[in-house]
């Protein structure tokens, strides 16, 4: 009965014989990390994306703070986020080190896309005068994100192997 299934999930977190670690790990046990955390630049992205169509939400897009991995799982309460914290402590040096360059990244160029916001907002033609830079932004921080979801789901040597097959296909 699916139905029942279901609903002892709703109750419980937890079907009849799983345990709540088999149900509700954020961490993905080949890399150490979790894809929980990218909601943060998720947020920021969605926020973009919109702003050219709707610039009443301008104040949100400037009032984005870009929090580290640390803090993100250290201020959730979703299950597993204990979890997350430690395994990353146990992350490799090299693989944190590398996600933490590609998150830097991502905040400059979303920190970026604010000062942006900021210059343009109260100018005659705003939104139309972010339009494009959101545009931009977006699809610069959506292959950003994908890179980082592959490297949280598949490991580095797949993202970088993959990343490098892309910018070879996009070339002449």
């Amino acid at each position: 009965m699916p139905n029942a299934m279901a609903s002892e999930i709703a109750l419980t977190g937890t079907p009849s014989g799983a345990s709540d670690d088999t149900v509700l790990s954020l961490v993905n046990p080949l890399t150490g990390l979790a894809n929980d955390y990218l909601n943060v630049y998720n947020e920021i992205l969605l926020l973009l994306e919109f702003l050219p169509s709707m610039p009443e939400m301008t104040d949100d897009a400037l009032a984005w703070q870009p929090r580290g991995y640390c803090e993100y799982f250290e201020q959730s309460s979703i299950p597993g986020a204990r979890d997350a914290l430690h395994a990353y402590d146990k992350l490799d040096p090299g693989v944190r080190a590398h996600f933490e360059a590609i998150l830097a990244r991502l905040t400059e160029i979303a920190v970026s896309a604010q000062n942006t916001l900021a210059e343009e907002f109260g100018r005659p033609d705003y939104p139309d005068s972010i339009a494009k830079s959101c545009e931009e932004t977006a699809e610069v921080m959506r292959a950003g994100l994908a890179y980082v979801a592959r490297l949280i789901n598949e490991g580095r040597s797949t993202a970088t192997s993959k990343s490098a097959r892309r910018a070879k296909n996009n070339g002449c």
